[in-house]
């Protein structure tokens, strides 16, 4: 009987630890999605990439095409502009590799990708990283 007793006992906690990681394990999961890293980083600067803090939610809003390319708007900004997106923010702001923050006024996925291109490709770094974009998607 108590050997039954303490089978029951060892189940019931096997299930909730196993039910306690199932939690932990979601919740960085889900936590995670609100991030798109960047996916290529530059050198000589402290921190190699950009960071765009958006109050979009939805990264989908991202997977729209880039104006007359076969590019998305999240690869666009993270591969050619080493930004990573910041999805659910308080505020839209871009923060360079040297720190400086910029406050963005576009609202929607498209508009902020726009403005962002514009304000990088008037930085000294990002001047080269725009004409390497265009050159790129000239012949597309």
């Amino acid at each position: 009987m108590i050997y039954v007793l303490n089978q029951t006992y060892s189940n019931i906690f096997m299930r909730y630890i196993i039910f306690t990681v199932a939690i932990l394990l979601s919740s960085n999961l889900y936590s995670q999605e609100g991030q798109l890293p960047a996916l290529r980083y530059s050198d000589g600067f402290s921190k190699p990439y950009r960071v765009l803090n958006t109050t979009i939610s939805d990264k989908s809003l991202f997977d729209q095409y880039y104006n007359d390319t076969n590019l998305t708007l999240d690869f666009v900004l993270r591969y050619y502009f080493y930004t990573s997106i910041i999805l659910n923010s308080d505020q839209n702001e871009l923060i360079s590799m040297d720190g400086t923050k910029f406050n963005l006024s576009s609202k929607n996925a498209k508009d902020l990708t726009d403005e962002i291109i514009s304000l990088v490709s008037k930085m000294y770094v990002g001047r080269k990283e725009f004409i390497e974009f265009k050159k790129l998607n000239k012949n597309k």
